[in-house]
């Protein structure tokens, strides 16, 4: 069945699960996918059962009739399968494990990235020959202090994230809570590191206001655009793995 009352019936039930999941589309259209497949099935199982009952023959003359028939079979598998919502949640802790495993893959690959741009950065404006620590930089010492939070937020970062991968890989048979735990943990890493990002700004401003004629430009500025995308896309995962946990604790 793929048209008629009972196909668009089908097709609305589907939209209103698929507005529910908090999925990417390519996931959410396989979801669907087999959500379409099962239902069709149901349908043309309750189609088969009414053509096989006494009034079959006075139905298949009818044009209006089975089409009310067919919408009714649709009806029918629809309320076999259950309130769309409730639907949707079944999937919930799948798609939650799958969105905090992601995320924190993704920041553990770009991490070792963004720093290696950043290294390349201070290594061309020969930053590195500075016999004095960071903190006693002279003419620096306000966008200097921002190396302690910058150690701190990568450090939260990279555990978080290690931690996420292993809580949505096997270690999950023993660890409690785990579908909300995961993007909870995600969360945290992805803050880490757009906290991370920021301070590798401060530290950026700081420099550029006591010697900018020092810094290479083009390295400082390919690090600068890396780190500006990875701390919009770690903010904007970040928020979303805290819906999909606040989310999860609505069900």
């Amino acid at each position: 069945m793929t048209g008629g009352p009972g196909g668009q019936l089908v097709e609305d039930y589907l939209a209103e699960v698929g507005a529910r999941l908090p999925a990417p589309a390519r996931e959410r259209a396989g979801i669907l996918a087999e959500l379409r497949s099962g239902l069709l099935d149901a349908v043309d199982a309750y189609r088969d059962a009414r053509l096989s009952g006494p009034d079959a023959a006075d139905e298949a003359h009818a044009a209006a009739a089975a089409d009310d028939a067919a919408a009714a079979d649709a009806a029918a598998a629809i309320e076999e399968f259950g309130d769309p919502g409730l639907i949707a949640a079944a999937f919930g802790p799948g798609l939650a494990l799958g969105q905090a495993r992601r995320v924190a893959l993704t920041l553990l690959v770009t991490g070792p990235l963004v720093g290696l741009l950043w290294a390349t950065a201070a290594t061309a404006s020969h930053m590195g020959s500075r016999q004095a620590p960071p903190w006693q930089w002279v003419g620096a010492l306000p966008g200097s202090l921002m190396v302690f939070p910058l150690a701190a937020a990568i450090a939260i970062a990279v555990w978080t994230a290690l931690f996420t991968v292993a809580a949505t890989g096997r270690a999950t048979r023993w660890l409690p809570d785990r579908p909300r735990l995961a993007p909870g943990t995600a969360a945290v890493a992805g803050f880490g590191a757009a906290g991370a990002d920021v301070a590798l700004f401060v530290l950026l401003a700081s420099e550029l206001a006591v010697a900018p004629g020092r810094l290479a430009a083009v390295p400082a500025a390919a690090a600068a655009l890396a780190s500006a995308i990875r701390l919009f896309l770690a903010g904007r995962a970040a928020c979303r793995c805290l819906t999909t946990r606040a989310a999860l604790a609505g069900h």
